[in-house]
């Protein structure tokens, strides 16, 4: 699909906007949360407001391939910021822009729905992001992951940690809960910032 050069403006725009977020509220938070807690908050926070720009951004140029765009040049951001080329955050935002291209494609069409979807999707990803990167980077096994993830999870959350398969669970499901929620409200904010747009134009002819 081709784009325009307002559509390449705004998918610039809105890429660099969620490559900033990463690399300031990012590493803020980073250093804020616990290790126990890092993880998962912050993995969450920040998918959400990548799913918040991101898509918010999808409604200024509907079409198919302008999110991984966008994702590509806040990963790019990301890799030219202070702490150098970091392959567990870069991974992450290419996956969360390549797993909202996948569910805006398998709603087709443009709606709240498909929208939440992308944004579950997206989410979803911090959650099975981990056992990638501990098995590329470490060779960690899958199983290990997922004891030390529940053990971790079950300290957070207040759980049993024997209750591997329930913690790991709701992990999962919160996160592609808040996920379809960031979806949700991104394409309410889109439709309100894109109807503030199109009535400041209004305004402006009629005062021509």
């Amino acid at each position: 699909m081709k784009f325009s050069t307002r559509d390449l403006v705004y998918i610039a725009i809105f890429g660099a906007l969620w490559g900033l977020l990463e690399i300031t509220i990012g590493s803020y938070l980073h250093v804020l949360f616990p290790p126990l807690a890092d993880t998962f908050l912050v993995g969450v926070i920040m998918g959400s407001l990548g799913i918040l720009t991101s898509l918010v951004g999808r409604r200024f140029v509907p079409k198919a391939g302008a999110v991984l765009m966008m994702a590509v040049i806040a990963m790019l951001l990301k890799a030219l910021s202070l702490g150098g080329v970091t392959l567990g955050p870069m991974l992450a935002i290419l996956m969360e822009g390549l797993l909202m291209e996948l569910g805006l494609l398998a709603w087709r069409g443009q709606s709240p729905w498909s929208f939440a979807l992308a944004g579950a999707l997206a989410v979803s990803w911090n959650f099975f992001h981990k056992f990638v990167m501990m098995r590329l980077l470490y060779g960690t096994a899958i199983v290990e992951v997922a004891l030390k993830m529940a053990k971790d999870g079950a300290k957070m959350l207040g759980m049993d940690p024997s209750a591997v398969a329930l913690i790991l669970g709701v992990l999962f499901v919160v996160r592609f809960i808040v996920g379809a929620l960031a979806g949700w409200a991104a394409w309410g904010i889109g439709l309100a910032v894109a109807g503030r747009r199109a009535q400041r134009f209004e305004t402006g002819d009629m005062a021509h």
